[in-house]
This record gives C-alpha cells, structure tokens and sequence, in this order.
C-alpha cells in the first residue's frame, strides 16, 4: 500500500488535523502548491490559510489546528529538511523524488493521501477511521500509476467509481 483515496462531508472542519493528528513531522518542510481555503478569523471570512508556499512543521500546525476551515482545493507535498523540493506532478514523480509525502483535496470532499513511510500511512488510515470519515480506501501502487498529484487535475470521478 502506498495511499489512501479519502472521502469527507462538504463542510467546515479541521479535516487536516484530523489526519494528520499524533503523527511526528518535525523533521519536514511542508511545501504548498495550491491553497484554496476559507476560514472564519474574529468573524470576518478569510482565504490566506497558510502563510507561505514553503513552511516548517510549526507553520504547518498552526495552520491545521484552526477550529473549523472549509477546505476547496489543496495540494501539499512533504520533504525531509534538507531534501529539495521538487515539481511533482504524477505518481511516477513522487516515486521517483524526494517527497515523503502528498496530499490532494479537490472539490471540497476528495482527498488523496501518499506517503512512502508505511506506518505514517497506517497512522493517517486509523485517524481518518476513527474520525469517522465517509470513505477511507487503500490505494496500492499499481492502483496510483496513472493517477496526477496535482490538485486542479485530479480526476475525482475514480471516486465514485470506487465507492
């Protein structure tokens, strides 16, 4: 196994934090392809969700933890610190990068989880489990070949195929 196909409810949460919770990422930078979030600060409808295209894990966090987001549109890779980052824009170029791990949200509800370290995926596929989300799939490689990791692109109709 090497991903996960995600599905969750069209609404404000803190989905990323939900997936992401008690897994250790200090040793990454958080590089931010595509952000297109909405949030609530002091009241007022906000869409800089994350302050930069390149973050450490504490930036990272912070962003995530907020209470409640509406997530649209998201593409986020991970790099070990030191490690460059790298245009990946299909499976066969994470393989072959230095990226440890990517995650696609498109439409609000799809969401696409690789990662190259097995128990980071099992802890993502728990979190996701017990957060009781719509629908949460193993992708194996073979599944993921001919798949795009960019979020504009990603083909969200293999969802419904597989639900």
């Amino acid at each position: 196994m090497i991903g996960l196909d995600i599905r969750v409810k069209n609404e404000y949460s803190n989905y990323l934090y939900k997936i992401f919770n008690g897994i250790d990422f200090l040793n990454y930078v958080w590089q931010i392809n595509t952000d297109d979030f909405l949030y609530l600060d002091d009241g007022n409808k906000k869409e800089d969700f994350f302050k930069s295209n390149v973050l450490s894990v504490g930036e990272f966090f912070k962003s995530i933890s907020r209470d409640s987001y509406y997530m649209i549109f998201t593409d986020i890779k991970a790099y070990h610190i030191g490690n460059d980052c790298s245009e990946i824009k299909t499976f066969k170029d994470f393989l072959e990068s230095n990226c440890e791990l990517a995650l696609l949200c498109t439409d609000s509800t799809f969401i696409e989880f690789y990662c190259k370290d097995k128990d980071i995926l099992e802890k993502v596929y728990n979190n996701c489990m017990n957060n009781s989300f719509e629908h949460v799939k193993y992708v194996t490689i073979e599944e993921a070949l001919e798949r795009n990791l960019i979020a504009w692109e990603v083909r969200w109709i293999s969802y419904s195929s597989n639900l």
